[in-house]
């Protein structure tokens, strides 16, 4: 590959950076279960092992367990969520950008309305000052006004 950018790559083992805590959590949870499992085996069930040769045990039993923990903690990382975590938090973002979306118009509409009120406003002194033959020099508001839509 030339260039700078690194090549991209799947795989089964990838857990997304924003996920390594829980996998790590899981995985430690997960392995403290089958370290404690073989402990207890070699301590309690076969006893007549010295204490290297238990540790040698120990680690023998609980070490072809690491591939399927680490698989599992994948999976269960990922049900997390995926499943549970995902469509929470997907929901929750959706009601928050609704919501948003609302009190934006809902401020536009107050914005425009604030803006029509002061036009109709000065439209009304100027109307009133040309009835009376009086000059009007107030200059209009900064904002124009609001023009209705034909047909809405």
């Amino acid at each position: 590959m030339s260039g700078g950018e690194p090549e991209r790559r799947s795989s089964i083992w990838s857990v997304p950076e924003r996920w390594l805590k829980l996998f790590f959590a899981i995985f430690s949870l997960q392995m403290a279960g089958i370290m404690g499992l073989a402990f207890w085996y070699e301590i309690f069930v076969v006893t007549s092992d010295s204490w290297p040769e238990s540790i040698f045990a120990i680690g023998s039993d609980a070490g072809p367990a690491i591939g399927v923990i680490a698989a599992e903690s994948i999976i269960l990382t990922e049900a997390y969520y995926v499943v549970i975590f995902g469509g929470i938090v997907e929901k929750y973002q959706n009601r928050l950008k609704r919501r948003e979306a609302e009190g934006e118009a809902r401020g536009e509409a107050r914005g425009v309305a604030k803006n029509q009120r002061k036009w109709e406003s000065w439209n009304q002194r100027r109307l009133e000052a040309e009835a009376k033959g009086q000059p009007f020099d107030e200059p209009p508001p900064s904002s124009p006004p609001i023009e209705e839509k034909e047909g809405g």
